[in-house]
């Protein structure tokens, strides 16, 4: 009989019993739902008390077509804790880079990937209409989230809201983006520092604002196995808490703000076990480590999302079915939020009918299926039980050699984190292309057919519009005062003084998103590695 292994290279048993787990102590390790160290949820009755926040990522085209959507779904059932209202943005290429839309580069990339905003009145259209005083607000964006935040923080105070009252989350993690999208522009370092100038102004000023989302879908969709996923991502956290620590702050006063987000694939026990693993291996560093005091330090909060790389462009309608198994596998776990994706992202952005089909999957999975019925309903499993466990070993062994070379940044710098992503995604490929890693449809059980889906189509006019948008506002606007503005972002970053104060009044004086990301380029520079966007599609 041949032996078998999960996708990470662990290797399987046929049969778990007692004799698997005994070394496992309930209270040291398991512990109750709500209670150290977390490994069967946050909260003692699960679901029973509000369930998962069901968020849809989505952005594309003109601020108000996202906006539009935005509003569709929340009115198909999208929302967060007790009914509140939510939305989860992406960014076109340009803005992730840090290019106006009328920038040589953004050429035929505008509004393709995400939606496009340039401007505050950009960020205007995009939440028309919607109750920032009551929802919470997701923005995935990397190097121009400091920016991106200004706009939202600016927005907002137009409307008589303060600052102190929003709630969301902002991805603003650039470590990350050297990883999967590629959305990285500044030096690791240079990246670090802005992170962490949002961290500190949040945590002074927005008490209700998760500053960093430690991103590691990102990771897993670039070939990482579940392991290295959870390591890779859990050795960001830790440079982040490091980083809070050396600036000053009490780690207790910006930790409980630190999110995470996974990816989810195919087999369905070894994401069920990493989520539980990453909840018990994060609390451990935070109390044992770092010594945190705030239970609310110790607890891992978490976004999961299906992965797109787990999806296939063959047959098409057979990922409704690996989402929901997805999905589900978040659930069981005790996940924060979910995304779903789309059947037909193989393709191009989701249709509105994708779209609400991966928002359904999510509803059947929460009313009809009882699988939010009980906390943790895997808990006792002698597989799940040791699986969970030994995914924290070995991902633990990863932090240490990491921790070896000086911290992630250096782990990055040196090549050693892309090296074995690079290994695992060759891995990966080779036991699909042999058969050995079975994609019903793909490699086995091939029809040869494709089943015809409707395809979204991108609006041509969106370049042109969002280019006039932009003439407008700087023929509009004081030139002069806009200037200043920029020097005085320059002069912030060379002297290290705190960088939102400005970043928010930049914007409210008419300021771009690629004029304040350049001023910031002539400090900092650009890593080497930037990716061209010509001829992305």
């Amino acid at each position: 009989m041949a032996e078998r292994y999960t996708p990470s290279g662990i290797p399987l048993k046929p049969v778990y019993g007692p004799e698997d787990v005994g070394y496992l102590a309930y209270d040291r390790d398991i512990g109750s739902p709500g209670q150290y160290p977390y490994t069967r949820g946050l909260y003692p009755l699960g679901y029973r008390k509000v369930s998962w926040m069901k968020r849809q990522v989505s952005g594309y085209g003109l601020p108000e077509e996202t906006n539009r959507r935005q509003k569709e779904l929340m009115a198909q059932g999208q929302e967060g804790y007790g009914g509140q209202p939510t939305v989860m943005l992406t960014f076109d290429y340009p803005s992730n880079y840090g290019y106006d839309s009328d920038h040589p580069l953004s050429v035929g990339q505008v509004g393709k990937t995400g939606v496009v905003v340039d401007s505050l009145e950009d960020m205007e259209r995009l939440f028309q209409g919607l109750p920032l005083d009551r929802m919470h607000t997701v923005f995935i964006v990397d190097a121009p989230a400091p920016i991106v935040l200004a706009m939202y923080v600016a927005h907002a105070e137009a409307q008589g809201i303060g600052r102190g009252c929003l709630r969301g989350s902002i991805t603003n993690n650039t470590l990350g983006a050297f990883i999967g999208n590629n959305m990285y522009v500044f030096p690791p370092r240079a990246g670090l520092h802005l992170m962490m100038d949002m961290v500190a102004f949040c945590t002074r000023e927005m008490p209700l604002w998760n500053t960093v989302n430690l991103i590691g879908i990102n990771i897993r969709e670039s070939g990482a196995n579940a392991v290295q996923e959870l390591a890779f991502d859990l050795a960001m956290g830790v440079e982040v808490v490091k980083a809070g620590l050396g600036l000053g702050l009490a780690v207790d006063d910006f930790a409980p703000r630190l999110s995470f987000h996974f990816g989810l694939h195919r087999n369905f026990f070894e994401e069920v076990c990493k989520i539980r693993a990453a909840r018990r291996l994060w609390a451990r560093t935070m109390r044992e480590r770092f010594g945190a005091r705030n239970p609310k330090s110790w607890q891992m909060r978490m976004l999961t999302q299906t992965c797109g790389s787990s999806l296939a462009y063959e047959e098409p309608l057979n990922n409704i079915a690996r989402v929901a198994l997805g999905a589900m596998a978040a659930v069981i776990a005790g996940t924060q939020a979910l995304a779903t994706a789309s059947y037909d992202e193989v393709y191009a952005i989701p249709t509105d009918e994708a779209q609400r089909i991966a928002l359904r999957t999510q509803q059947i999975i929460e009313h009809e299926t009882g699988a939010a019925d009980v906390a943790d309903p895997l808990g006792g499993s002698y597989y799940v039980e040791w699986l969970t466990d030994r995914i924290e070993q070995e991902a633990r062994s990863y932090l240490e050699r990491i921790e070896k070379m000086g911290g992630y940044v250096a782990a990055l710098e040196n090549g050693f984190v892309l090296q074995e992503l690079a290994r695992s995604a060759l891995k990966s490929q080779q036991e699909i292309e042999n058969g050995q890693q079975v994609l019903v449809g793909v490699n086995r059980y091939r029809t040869g057919e494709r089943a015809p889906v409707d395809v979204f189509e991108h609006d041509t006019e969106t370049e042109r519009i969002a280019v006039d948008r932009l003439q407008r506002l700087r023929a509009n606007r004081n030139g002069d005062l806009v200037q200043g503005q920029l020097e005085a972002v320059r002069e912030a970053a060379r002297s290290g003084r705190p960088l939102m104060p400005i970043f928010i009044e930049a914007v409210k004086d008419g300021a771009t998103m690629g004029e304040i990301m350049g001023a910031l380029k002539d400090v900092f520079g650009e890593d080497a590695r930037t990716p061209v966007l010509a001829g992305l599609s």
